[in-house]
């Protein structure tokens, strides 16, 4: 990381060595002719003037828990060889966590949203996607009006269906896609009661991993 410092004024940083940026505030806001290339970040510090300088930057930042807690930038030193970024830790509140927390409930609903099931159409069991783009293309075979329609599903078997039989693939779609709704709401509603920070996280949102073999 590198600042672009004039005496004890932080002109940009702490950064990458963006050497565009640096040559943009040495054109536009310095008003200097001086220009660095991608390559120069092996020659810092960099002294352009006597208080205009390049030099390597770096945060302090003590160990904090992301869970319950945030670090977030207090003062800053310039010395003539580094700048430093001390950062203080301070608490999250509950809301706050349960906030985060909920941030991981609509992806696991669309993982459990998006799946297939078994549906049994005239004695043969068929493997229905539930993902949206094949519940529209059910919907507009249903729609297009009556059948027999050819249909290919996802195992691979193709089946003349009727009318009646896209109606009892759609309903069986929907009912699986409805139980990944409301288990979204019924998580939400277990973050939002939780009295303790604690509490929040032992709201299981994703499943284990069952390990192969372990019992």
């Amino acid at each position: 990381m590198y600042a672009l410092v004039n005496g004890q004024e932080l002109l940009l940083g702490p950064i990458a060595f963006n050497y565009r940026m640096i040559n943009s505030v040495l054109e536009e806001e310095l008003e200097l002719d001086y220009r660095v290339t991608s390559q120069d970040y092996k020659n810092v510090p960099i002294i352009i003037t006597e208080d205009i300088r390049i030099i390597p930057a770096r945060n302090d930042i003590p160990e904090f828990d992301p869970r319950f807690q945030i670090v977030s930038q207090t003062s800053r030193t310039i010395a003539d060889d580094e700048v430093v970024f001390y950062y203080g830790v301070f608490d999250k509140t509950l809301e706050q966590i349960k906030g985060e927390y909920k941030v991981g409930v609509k992806p696991e609903r669309q993982r459990r949203e998006n799946t297939s099931i078994e549906v049994t159409i005239n004695n043969s069991t068929i493997t229905v996607s539930t993902d949206r783009e094949n519940r529209l293309a059910l919907i507009a075979k249903y729609v297009a009006g009556p059948g027999p329609h050819n249909f290919k599903f996802d195992n691979g078997v193709w089946l003349e269906i009727t009318t009646e039989d896209l109606q009892t693939i759609i309903q069986a779609v929907d009912v699986k896609v409805q139980e990944a709704y409301d288990w979204e709401l019924a998580k939400i509603a277990e973050i939002d009661a939780c009295e303790t920070k604690e509490a929040v996280y032992e709201v299981e949102i994703v499943p284990p991993v069952e390990m192969p073999g372990v019992v």
